[in-house]
């Protein structure tokens, strides 16, 4: 699944308080979720990616997650930590930069020169880069992979090789899904997403009626 469909359900949950409504909501995105992703999926959705038990943080301070959206959309850190002071969700103001386009870097030697020559206009009259590459084409397992890089990132030039892993990320994905991954290392979706929330949805999708659940809370325990 692309990151960016993901993060247009999780607009979705973010949009409603009611729990029949986010068991529904989330129904729906497990059903269209390959088995290869549906617990990549389920941790997304509560802002991990890896169960409570398991010893895996990202653990980014805001200050080093501001660093990076203003890397990643040709700002500064003082920019971004005021507009998160304005908004009080550095999502947002990440959401915000994002709609800017990222930065404007030199295309790799490799690319095709009509692809150099298209950015190159695109940077000299102003136009975001993503109208010649879409920003919406990474998958979840592709941003998956990289949170749990940034996780596992340790010794020496940890925080400056989280910032990059993390801005390179962002410059890859369009304004929602950029709002949505932010809040991920910071530890807060905004979405309060619990387990159980998650069981009626799965025993919606898989098993065509919440009040299966039951079902599903053995494995659970067990696991």
């Amino acid at each position: 699944m692309k990151f960016s469909e993901f993060a247009n359900y999780l607009e979705k949950l973010e949009a409603t308080s009611s729990r029949l409504t986010l068991i529904e909501i989330l129904s729906e995105l497990f059903k269209k979720t390959p088995a290869s992703e549906i617990e990549k999926i389920v941790y997304l959705t509560q802002g991990r990616i890896a169960p409570f038990f398991a010893p895996i943080e990202i653990g980014m301070a805001e200050k080093t997650v501001a660093s990076s959206i203003a890397n990643a959309f040709d700002s500064s850190k003082e920019e971004v930590i005021k507009l998160y002071e304005k908004l009080g969700d550095m999502g947002k103001a990440a959401e915000q930069l994002s709609a800017r386009g990222p930065a404007r870097r030199f295309p790799p030697a490799s690319a095709p020169a009509s692809l150099a020559s298209r950015r190159t206009q695109s940077a000299l009259s102003g136009s975001p880069s993503s109208s010649v590459t879409p920003r919406s084409s990474i998958s979840v397992s592709e941003v998956f992979e990289i949170l749990t890089q940034i996780a596992n990132t340790s010794g020496e030039g940890t925080v400056e090789k989280r910032q990059t892993l993390l801005s390179n990320l962002l410059s890859k994905l369009d304004p929602a899904s950029a709002k949505h991954l932010v809040r991920v290392p910071l530890g807060n979706t905004r979405l309060e997403i619990g387990d159980p929330t998650i069981l009626d949805a799965l025993a919606t999708a898989k098993l065509g009626d919440k009040s299966k659940r039951k079902l599903l809370e053995g494995a659970y325990n067990r696991t």
